[in-house]
């Protein structure tokens, strides 16, 4: 580990190196002279490319309009003037316009580049409900850590600075993670193996301020397969003390700085996805454009100024006086000689022109970073088609980019995978999980025609429910899961309903049961019978016919118990049991007529 910390520091100053941005410049443009023999035999000829080298200092200038170079008074200096009166000079200021294209044409390539959240799909042959939980609670951890917000970070320095770098960490067994850009003050510093290119060592310098502005602290942190280093130094290298001091450090290759803090990061490689765009911010075919479009309007500005108002003219004996009058009144009385005139200066408009070249210029700008300008739209609810080609330019650029930024967001991903994995107790699962991801460009679209046609493929059988829940712009990464759920839920509302339904028809067929009962209880049937002797002396017995039998009856064989414990005879008057006579039902009816 001490040769580690030794090593390091030994090779701090190679490690704080990096490729510079370049603009090519034209010069030695066909310059390479000419042969009058066979080409074949002609050697290859060597021409020297001129580049111009920017800095991620002068990306920052284009994006804020106050650095623009129509803002520089040394390329575009004041006027001078001389007072006619006491001839004094005095400095005039020309009318300088910067607009911010580098803003508008930045946030359209990150609507749509960044517009949509990173695809997943599940790409096992066999899903199981194993590798389905596995699918699900990366994704749902991919949300809750805001990954979509570091790759919009990311995307965001890149187009804007030409570089930026995703880092991920683990604190007391959390992931977490954090965007490195200049853009926040980071100057990043990545080296590639030499045989394979693949990452192994990062570096960034970043410094601590006080409130006045001053460096109080510069540091150094440095990524390897391994470990993580912080470098520390003290002191301002703007001061000249300690401009002296940084160059007696640089003899012994140490720059000053010092190991404050080592440790293991913990992840199986590297924890750093870097990306680069060599061409630099995404505006720059534009700059030119943009900056001629400024000079152009500031011009047009400066005219106006100068000669935007009618100049009038007097003519006649004494109009060298009329000249020198105060003329700031709206209301004025002019005297004329017989001979005098008085009329306004007509001068050729050129304004017309300068509207032909801003249009020109703006249109160029637009297309070269391709971009689009926002179409005024007559009707209301455009097609699908017809927005993809209004917005074709920027839809091809967010489609190349995406294949440009398709490995950045591979290492982001491995990042992800290791850290959450560990939190989550799941890193051998997502390691065992084909987890398939893809970039998928932002278009303005037609969302009613969207839905109709998501629709009538699922209802047409050639796509399923899941993908098109996925693809509805509605829809959050657990939509399908909680369709599922929802469908659950009413499942088992509608098996208790059921349940409920089928005990209600239960008691009522016991209770129509037991009524039924109660019924043929009261309505019993019972057979009257007659005994008479015959010639020859025999005792016959006749069956009589069925009789209804009143509620409360005694009971029989097919009644119900008498509760009562009144005696009716066969005739149904009911018996006193104290004498055994039968009463009649008239007798209450003959005692009151």
């Amino acid at each position: 580990m001490a040769e580690n910390f030794t090593q390091t520091q030994k090779q701090l100053r190679d490690i704080l190196t990096k490729k510079p941005f370049t603009r090519i410049l034209p010069d030695g443009h066909y310059d390479h002279g000419y042969i009058w023999n066979n080409v074949s035999e002609v050697p290859i000829t060597h021409d020297a490319l001129h580049r111009k080298i920017v800095t991620q200092e002068d990306f920052l200038r284009e994006l804020d309009p106050a650095g623009h170079l129509i803002n520089d008074k040394e390329l575009f200096p004041d006027v001078w003037q001389q007072n006619e009166e006491d001839g004094r000079w005095y400095i005039q200021e020309i009318p300088r316009y910067a607009f911010s294209f580098q803003q508008i044409i930045l946030v359209k390539h990150l609507t749509h580049l960044c517009g949509n959240d990173i695809q997943f799909e599940l790409s096992d042959k066999s899903v199981t409900d194993e590798t389905t939980e596995v699918f699900n609670s990366f994704r749902n951890g991919w949300a809750n850590k805001n990954m979509e917000v570091a790759w919009y970070q990311l995307a965001k320095s890149v187009k804007a600075t030409g570089d930026g770098a995703f880092v991920g960490f683990l604190d007391k067994g959390k992931f977490g993670w954090k965007v490195l850009s200049f853009l926040n003050g980071d100057k990043l510093f990545p080296h590639y193996d030499l045989r394979t290119g693949r990452l192994n060592t990062f570096a960034r310098t970043y410094c601590n301020y006080a409130e006045n502005g001053s460096v109080t602290k510069r540091y150094i942190d440095v990524w390897d397969d391994t470990y993580y280093y912080r470098f520390v130094a003290d002191g301002d290298p703007t001061n000249l003390l300690e401009k002296a001091k940084q160059l007696i450090f640089k003899l012994f290759s140490t720059d000053g700085y010092k190991l404050e803090w080592m440790e293991a990061h913990g992840f199986d490689s590297i924890p750093v996805a870097y990306h680069r765009d060599d061409n630099g911010p995404c505006w720059t075919f534009s700059e030119e454009t943009i900056e001629n479009y400024e000079i152009a309007f500031s011009n047009l500005a400066h005219s106006n100024h100068d000669f935007g108002l009618p100049i009038m003219y007097v003519k006649g004996e004494g109009s060298e006086e009329v000249t020198t009058k105060d003329m700031s009144y709206a209301s004025k009385i002019m005297l004329l000689p017989s001979d005098g005139e008085i009329g306004f200066l007509n001068r050729q408009d050129a304004s017309n022109a300068y509207k032909a070249e801003l249009d020109k210029l703006e249109d160029s700008i637009y297309k070269q970073s391709f971009a689009v300008k926002t179409p005024e739209l007559k009707s209301g609810d455009t097609p699908g088609v017809s927005l993809k080609i209004m917005y074709s330019d920027a839809y091809e650029k967010a489609m190349t980019d995406a294949q440009e930024y398709d490995g950045c967001v591979d290492k982001m991903i491995d990042i992800f995978a290791w850290g959450y994995g560990i939190e989550s107790e799941n890193r051998l699962a997502f390691l065992n999980t084909n987890i398939r991801h893809y970039i998928e460009p932002y278009i303005h679209l037609n969302i009613t025609e969207l839905t109709t046609n998501l629709n009538t493929a699922v209802v047409g059988g050639f796509l399923s429910k899941q993908t098109a829940s996925e693809k509805l712009p509605y829809s959050t990464p657990q939509e399908w899961e909680r369709i599922q759920a929802e469908k659950k839920a009413e499942q088992e509302h509608e098996l208790l309903l059921t349940e409920q339904k089928l005990e209600i028809q239960s008691e009522i067929a016991i209770n129509q049961a037991e009524a039924m009962a109660e019924i043929e209880a009261d309505y019993t049937q019972e057979t009257t019978t007659s005994t008479a002797t015959d010639e020859n002396g025999n005792k016959t017995t006749t069956k009589g016919r069925a009789r209804k039998r009143l509620k409360g009856s005694v009971a029989t064989a097919h009644g119900r118990k008498n509760k009562s414990g009144k005696q009716w005879d066969e005739n149904g008057n009911e018996v006193d049991p104290t004498t055994g006579k039968a009463k009649s039902k008239w007798d209450k009816w003959n005692a009151t007529h």
